[in-house]
């Protein structure tokens, strides 16, 4: 009886201690600004070498910048990297509003991530057409334009799923109160913004420019707002209390 108590007692004090909510609210907060100065410069800057049909063109400019790829390559890893952390944060913040609500939010934050990892090769494999030699250049360029372009089209598919994590985690706010209802609202309309904007960049000519500017614009107002809050106040129940994890 004596082993079987103390069995159970080594067991107990071996289990890890729960995160504390404020604590696990502005880790949260954290990784989204994180993730937003990394969004800005991994993206960006491949897009500022890239001009659109003349592989000649971007050859050159990546010749000229080739340290802008590279740093932009090193951001995307980490991009992808935040981004699973913040999925299982989000999942630990958000299950006792809803354990399978925040499995599906996570869920498709996750395959978004994969995604884009397995996007990933084919800037690398831009880079090391155009660092590989100076053989058959011509066909070298064209073949590098083409995946870097295969790069683009696969993104605007992995922010559908993006998309639809916001989908899910706007009503998951809202349930769980933790913080202001604008917040469940903003995200739930960016997710169908991301959705939206993607599909029609996609499968027709009319996404970009103010028809994008309007449909995104919700996602930046409550990615970063939520991120703020998080960091200023962490998270509350009605009772004006701490969420119990």
């Amino acid at each position: 009886m004596s082993v079987a108590l103390a069995s159970s007692s080594t067991t107990s004090h071996a289990l890890p201690a729960k995160p504390s909510p404020q604590r696990l609210a502005r880790t949260t907060g954290w990784l989204y600004l994180v993730l937003a100065g990394l969004g800005m410069l991994g993206p960006l800057m491949l897009e500022s070498l890239v001009v659109p049909g003349d592989a000649s063109a971007t050859a050159d400019s990546i010749a000229q910048s080739l340290w802008l790829l590279d740093v932009s390559l090193v951001a995307w890893i980490a991009i992808i990297a935040v981004d699973v952390v913040l999925s299982v944060a989000l999942y630990l913040l958000l299950a006792p509003a809803g354990r399978a609500l925040s499995l599906a939010a996570a869920a498709f934050r996750l395959v978004y991530s994969a995604v884009v990892g397995a996007l990933l090769i084919l800037p690398f494999i831009a880079r090391a057409l155009l660092t590989g030699g100076s053989d058959d250049a011509v066909d070298r360029q064209a073949q590098a334009l083409a995946a870097l372009e295969a790069f683009d089209v696969g993104f605007l598919l992995a922010l559908v799923f993006f998309g639809f994590h916001l989908l899910v985690l706007g009503p998951l706010l809202l349930r769980s109160r933790y913080v202001p209802r604008v917040f469940g609202v903003l995200l739930s309309v960016a997710g169908a913004g991301y959705i939206t904007d993607s599909l029609l960049h996609l499968i027709t000519d009319a996404g970009g420019g103010p028809i994008s500017a309007v449909l995104l614009t919700p996602a930046v107002i409550g990615e970063i707002g939520l991120a703020v809050w998080l960091l200023i106040k962490g998270v509350q129940t009605p009772n004006g209390k701490a969420p119990d994890l």
